[in-house]
């Protein structure tokens, strides 16, 4: 058996499955290699929406991140985490008159306003608080360069003003003294992996900075050009460029510090910060077959990692899994990755090149298949059909007690899950760290079902 997986199977011995286990090694290298090669004039905000471990922003900041937040939830996580309130953006279409006033007593550093109707919303909490709040448009533009296949914007969405309502939106501004306009925010898409059509629509993002300046009159400190950065999940994805991207993303902020003075420019970033660092651990409980097909029952699933359910989507593709058996469990470990029924060995074992800075996840994947393969699905505990982690992958023969493991599980794992389906507890959360293992979430209880759940008096029970 390898020596790194070894070391791997020795931490998961110690914690009962199921849980989430982030390599804060690779974190910290990738994050600061990133930060370390930006122009100056640009700044990353960790979008917390991807993971809300609260050790994990905490983590982030230390190397120099902002953080974006889209609730008032995420908001108090955020300063639990340490974050200066100068260093946090809110986003998000459907803020409370409660969070705006909360945000805007707090000193958020930019409120990312959404709409005219919240512009005047947020003067008018300002002024009646005898308080200033910095605040950011965001902008839906008439044209979308990012080439995402989940737009987010450049289309009919809740998410910003369009950009032929902005007349509109400057000449109510123009009517509130309690708000210093920052800037603009334009974020179209997400899961880009195509560095040439990131660059396109930050350049275009740019542009529109430029004659929102020129027209309006308004002073640009900061144009977000959001982010959307990918990873592949799929032998099929290739790796983004970052290294490209990189480079004409300070190409054009040092060509826009003469256009826009004293700019900022921000990336907010989620997934390809932390999605590489992560792994969700679960283990089989049983193996079964129902009229021809194999089944593995693991003790989590879709509760714990919808994503990898792929649920709500109308195609059905699997992200890579590693089995996983220690020594002492009747064979060395056998590791193999799978995503389709009928995918050849070979691109079943095919190395993913994640990036970088993601080396020490990378050293635990296998390169070479060590045993036969058969046709399974792997399900979790739940009573729907839906719950299905993997579907008729090639895989090594499965016992029960085995490992079962997914790759980049960093990102909307369990931030994205419907932990409460059912009744199962909540996983933990491990972060290995300079030598240390720490549980910065501990396993759910029953008990966290009934959490602001109320009683009530009954007949049947005072009778």
């Amino acid at each position: 058996m390898d020596k790194k997986d070894e070391a791997l199977l020795k931490r998961f011995g110690e914690h009962p499955t199921p849980f989430y286990y982030y390599d804060g090694d690779a974190l910290h290298a990738h994050v600061s290699s990133l930060l370390s090669r930006l122009h100056p004039a640009v700044r990353v905000h960790y979008a917390l929406k991807a993971n809300g471990n609260v050790a994990l922003a905490g983590l982030l900041r230390t190397l120099g991140c902002g953080v974006e937040i889209a609730s008032a939830g995420e908001m108090f996580v955020a300063m639990e985490a340490g974050y200066a309130p100068e260093d946090v953006l809110y986003a998000g279409p459907g803020k409370t008159v409660a969070e705006l006033s909360e945000a805007v007593a707090c000193g958020i550093g930019s409120i990312h306003v959404e709409s005219v109707r919240e512009l005047r919303l947020l003067e008018d909490i300002a002024a009646r608080a005898g308080l200033f709040v910095r605040a950011a448009v965001r902008v839906n533009p008439d044209n979308d360069l990012s080439g995402s296949t989940i737009k987010m914007g450049g289309v009919p969405r809740p998410f910003g003003v369009d950009e032929g309502q902005l007349d509109h939106f400057f000449t109510v501004l123009e009517d509130c003294p309690h708000v210093y306009f920052q800037g603009i925010q334009v974020y179209t898409g997400t899961q880009m992996l195509k560095a040439d059509q990131i660059i396109a629509s930050f350049a275009n993002t740019l542009q529109l900075a430029e004659r929102i300046q020129d027209q309006y009159g308004v002073a640009m400190h900061t144009v977000n050009l959001g982010g959307g950065f990918g990873v592949p999940y799929f032998t099929h994805e290739q790796p983004l460029d970052m290294g490209h991207v990189i480079d004409g993303l300070n190409a054009m902020a040092e060509q826009t510090r003469s256009r826009l003075p004293g700019v900022t420019l921000i990336i907010e970033s989620g997934r390809y910060l932390v999605a590489q660092a992560g792994m969700y651990v679960c283990r089989a409980l049983y193996t079964k077959e129902s009229k021809g097909e194999k089944f593995v029952v693991a003790d989590g699933g879709m509760n714990h990692y919808a994503s990898a359910a792929f649920r709500g989507r109308r195609i059905r593709d699997n992200y890579p899994v590693r089995i996983m058996r220690g020594q002492g469990e009747g064979q060395e470990v056998a590791i193999q990755m799978g995503q389709g029924k009928d995918m050849p060995v070979q691109e079943a074992t095919a190395e993913l090149r994640l990036g970088e800075a993601a080396d020490r996840i990378e050293e635990f994947l296998p390169q070479e298949a060590t045993v036969d393969l058969e046709t399974v699905s792997i399900v979790g505990p739940l009573c729907t059909p839906e719950d299905c982690l993997v579907k008729k992958a090639q895989l090594p023969p499965i016992q029960e007690g085995d490992y079962i493991v997914i790759p980049n599980a960093g990102a909307y794992g369990l931030s994205y899950s419907p932990v409460h389906f059912l009744g199962h507890a909540t996983p933990a959360e491990l972060l290995d760290f300079r030598g240390e293992v720490h549980v910065i979430r501990e396993h759910g209880d029953r008990t966290d079902l009934l959490h602001h759940q109320r009683m009530i008096p009954l007949l049947e029970d005072i009778f």
